[in-house]
């Protein structure tokens, strides 16, 4: 074995290309600890780190530490979040100094258990839009914004068809694919004005009385004994942000008992009495979301626009990008991985780290902390195949060895999936990181690795046996 034989595999130093030289287990253990030594010091300052995972050292068994295998980063748009049948809804608007303006809109149908049969002689008051958020924001709280327009969806809204966060796809049958088109407003009066702030836990949205006319109409002429004449009546209401809002994404539940449409209503016979009848989001899964971008004034330019393109993270500031509503997923690759076996053809991986760095400047007070993230198996052509670590969690407490400064990062072991590749299991076509909460619009940037500030690294420990 000679120094020449091991090119494809990059090195830390002088010392480690010396190691190959002097790997002959066949001199006995002095040999190995000398072996060890110089590995140890062209590897790390920390010399106790090299025997971690490492077996006791013996004459027929060499040890070694890879820490600078290549690992190729790039960034994948997988535009197929669903988000039909989901518990939440999303609404709002909100530009992200990297990503561009993000815009999400809500669609869904309301439901009454019963019929509605209101008396002959009964009169109209309001009809209510209510609304339950939950503590989730994306964007800048701080600043006023409409609370939101509500649209009558005048188009047929199908029930048995597939709903997408990112509106992209063009593979039938999707609501992406199908336009659903909506009045310009059901509101009379203008949509209430203020802050989307984290505590904000009931929305109520007064709407158009002649919609409420319309529907207390129906009810006293018999026509809404069911859910489908409802829905004949009421095909569907829009939830969207008004045109020049720019302040934040919220999050509203899709479950709660208490969200849905409320019509008010009295008797002649009795007016201080007040009736009411709710028609409720929660009953069924009739609703999707969208959020939608515009990357004209995003920071990082180059991102992929088509489904399962990838882009070098060299082309993006070299640094890839995780976010979940948009479909945009980190691919990695280690396209020298299976060179390792010119060490010996009896190669077994004792452990491998992966540990990505998240360049502080891409995180901000109004985006969300970055999430958890899910790791899967690719394919050739970014295809996922299977889930190799469902959560990978985000750590902001690490302190630096070099520089003493906290640094955010992720990392996790591949060893299962290296051993694999060296033993020709599965082919090499590395892994797709995507956030583990895809209908989110929950982001995260990774350095790659020759990000000079936020490096991506793979540590490898492996033994030979001869």
């Amino acid at each position: 074995m000679t120094s020449g034989s091991l090119t494809p595999v990059q090195h830390s130093s002088k010392a480690f290309a010396k190691l190959s030289r002097v790997l002959s287990w066949r001199r006995g253990p002095y040999a190995l600890l000398l072996a060890l030594g110089l590995l140890a010091a062209s590897c790390t300052k920390e010399t106790g780190n090299i025997g971690v995972g490492l077996p006791t050292a013996d004459a027929n068994t060499g040890a070694y530490l890879i820490d600078t295998l290549t690992v190729r980063s790039s960034t994948v748009l997988r535009d197929s979040i669903i988000t039909s049948k989901a518990d939440n809804l999303l609404v709002g608007s909100y530009t992200d100094p990297l990503l561009g303006k993000l815009t999400a809109a809500s669609y869904f149908r309301v439901s009454l258990g019963n019929g509605f049969r209101p008396e002959p002689e009964a009169v109209f008051d309001s009809i209510t839009l209510v609304l339950k958020p939950d503590s989730y924001r994306y964007g800048d709280t701080t600043k006023t914004q409409s609370l939101f327009e509500v649209h009558r969806i005048t188009s047929v809204m199908p029930t048995n068809v597939v709903a997408y966060a990112s509106p992209k796809l063009t593979a039938p049958p999707t609501y992406n694919t199908q336009v659903l088109n909506y009045a310009p407003t059901t509101r009379a009066i203008a949509a209430p004005k203020g802050r989307a702030r984290p505590n904000l836990r009931t929305l109520r949205l007064r709407l158009d009385p002649a919609f409420g006319e319309e529907l207390l109409a129906a009810g006293r002429g018999g026509r809404i004994n069911s859910t489908d004449d409802f829905d004949d009546l009421v095909r569907g209401l829009a939830l969207t942000p008004a045109t020049t809002d720019d302040a934040a994404i919220v999050r509203l539940s899709a479950t709660s008992a208490d969200a849905g449409l409320v019509l008010y209503y009295h008797l002649p016979t009795d007016p201080t009495a007040v009736l009411t009848t709710q028609f409720s989001l929660s009953l069924g899964a009739r609703r999707f979301y969208q959020v939608t971008v515009d990357r004209s004034t995003a920071g990082i330019k180059s991102l992929p626009t088509t489904s399962l393109a990838s882009v070098s993270a060299a082309r993006t500031g070299e640094q890839s990008v995780i976010e979940g509503a948009l479909g945009l997923q980190t691919r990695l690759e280690f396209p020298y991985l299976t060179d390792l076996q010119q060490f010996g053809p009896n190669l077994t991986v004792t452990s491998a780290t992966l540990t990505a760095q998240v360049p502080t400047i891409t995180l901000s007070p109004f985006v969300t902390a970055p999430p958890a993230l899910t790791v899967s198996i690719s394919d050739a052509n970014n295809h996922p195949l299977g889930t190799y670590l469902p959560s990978v969690t985000y750590n902001n407490t690490n302190i630096s060895p070099t520089s003493g400064l906290q640094e955010s990062n992720y990392s996790w072991p591949i060893a299962s999936y290296c051993q694999q590749v060296l033993s020709r299991t599965i082919p090499n076509n590395g892994m797709l990181l995507s956030s583990a909460t895809p209908a989110l619009p929950d982001r995260v940037l990774l350095g790659s690795q020759r990000n000079a500030d936020n490096k991506l690294q793979l540590r490898l420990y492996f033994i030979t046996v001869q």
